[in-house]
């Protein structure tokens, strides 16, 4: 795509500003804060390189389709992937703006933008896809040809299909911007949907035996959390903290797209709407990504050329606080985290080194001491995925988690389970019910009854039978008596 309408002195600009921005999201060892494990540990078990059993609540065909590109003991190509996607974002919002300057520019420094630069997360591949939804359906309604519905929904799969949260935006999309048109759109948009999302549903037939195995896991996720505070009762509680970074993070101007002196377009006023109180209802700031890129699109055909100067003066200044924890974490490890983490525990930041140098340099330690081994990890039910991310190496075998270890000794296999049974208050004689849960794969060829190693995260593992034989910097090896 040819940036139009640019002079030479801008051209320089961007692409200094975009080395910036490059070299930020890549030298940092920040690699974002929701779900990294899940996205880079199911890239790195397709590649054959990690020593355990996989386990993720989210679609496989993000880390999947990374696969191939887990290199040189190390993530840095999701990175550049990241980055990718964030400028092919940029990019479209400039192609569907018609080369409209102020587009390029607001989405070029837009602080979303950048605070998603290192993440490995599959939201910039889905923003950009909702995106051309959005454009599609868009022309659709202007047009009315049925070929812009079916490229909006193919789109809108192929967004649902790397990123699950999106089921909940196209729900939100699919109402605001169809309630008034023919019934019969609404199957088109749907079918077309499903056409989008065929690569996930092939990926899910292959490696689970059902296509909406993950959809529905995800879904049922969802509804677990929300009723049951999740598997293990941590239901994360509203963030007031992060919800004011969100609202600092959006453009100043944003209120005239609500005002009718404008292009007042209904469908989309309700789309933002309800999109935004989803939004606030999550409270996590790389959320805007999915929606930046629309706001943007439709607000720069609203601000004149002084609002357009102030807009980018704000950024600017939100940029330099936005990169300041990145930038820390380049020539240092420290533990910083992003500018929500900052925020969140002003007065008591932690700028020790992060975990990850000592355990890494304990894993090493491990391997030599005792080598062509499994272990079991705990306490907690997830430690050995963290342990399992952090390790490249061939020598530790298998990192099991304790909770399938004490599953094994209790000759237990549900996890979770929930049974709906209402009774009939008349003399029926029948009662339906209905029954779901989380229980132990059936797959798995771990030999439990020959491991007798055992690595504790922090402290000892509390496995009876089993006592400390060597302590590391942070993690603990224990024997079987």
């Amino acid at each position: 795509m040819k940036i139009k309408n640019f002079s030479k002195n801008e051209v320089i600009l961007i692409s200094v500003i975009f080395l910036i921005l490059v070299f930020v999201s890549l030298l940092t060892k920040y690699e974002g804060a929701t779900d990294v494990g899940d996205y880079a540990d199911t890239a790195k078990y397709f590649a054959g390189q990690y020593n355990a059993d996989i386990r993720s609540s989210h679609s496989f065909l993000y880390g999947f389709f990374h696969s191939p590109f887990i290199i040189f003991d190390s993530f840095i190509l999701f990175k550049i992937s990241s980055i990718v996607f964030l400028v092919l974002i940029i990019l479209s919002v400039y192609k569907i703006s018609g080369y409209e300057k102020k587009a390029f520019w607001l989405m070029f420094l837009s602080p979303v933008v950048w605070f998603m630069g290192p993440w490995i997360n599959p939201i910039q591949i889905a923003s950009l896809f909702f995106l051309w939804a959005y454009f599609f359906i868009q022309k659709f309604r202007r047009e009315e040809e049925i070929k812009y519905l079916v490229l909006s929904g193919i789109f809108l799969g192929l967004s649902w299909a790397f990123w699950d949260a999106v089921l909940f935006f196209s729900l939100i999309f699919v109402a605001s911007f169809l309630y008034d048109r023919k019934l019969y759109h609404f199957f088109i948009i749907l079918i077309s949907i499903i056409l989008g999302l065929i690569p996930r549903l092939i990926l899910d037939q292959i490696i689970l035996g059902f296509p909406f195995m993950s959809i529905l896991r995800y879904f049922f996720g969802i509804v677990t959390s929300v009723l049951f505070s999740g598997v293990y009762g941590n239901m994360a509680s509203f963030n007031y903290k992060s919800l004011i970074i969100i609202i600092l993070f959006l453009p100043v101007f944003i209120y005239k797209l609500f005002s009718k002196k404008e292009n007042f377009d209904v469908n989309f006023i309700i789309f933002l709407s309800l999109s935004a109180i989803l939004i606030i209802k999550n409270s996590q700031l790389r959320y805007l990504l999915i929606l930046m890129p629309i706001i943007i699109l439709e607000l720069s055909k609203v601000i004149n050329q002084i609002q357009f100067k102030k807009q980018l003066i704000m950024s600017s200044i939100l940029l330099i606080l936005l990169i300041s924890p990145y930038t820390l974490q380049i020539s240092s490890q420290k533990n910083i985290g992003d500018i929500e983490n900052v925020f969140s525990h002003l007065g008591s930041l932690d700028f020790s080194n992060s975990n990850s140098i000592f355990l890494n340099k304990d894993l090493h330690s491990i391997e030599r001491d005792f080598p062509n081994q499994t272990f079991i990890v705990g306490n907690l039910p997830d430690d050995y995925q963290l342990l399992a991310h952090l390790y490249w190496g061939k020598s530790i075998t298998e990192f099991v988690s304790i909770q399938d270890y004490k599953f094994y000794l209790n000759n237990q296999t549900i996890i979770f389970e929930k049974t709906f049974s209402p009774v009939p208050k008349i003399r029926e004689r029948r009662q339906i019910w209905l029954a779901g849960g989380i229980s132990k794969s059936e797959n798995d060829p771990t030999n439990f009854s020959s491991i007798d190693f055992a690595i504790g995260v922090g402290e000892p593992v509390n496995i009876t039978g089993f006592s400390v034989t060597k302590q590391y910097n942070n993690l603990f090896v224990s024997k079987k008596n």
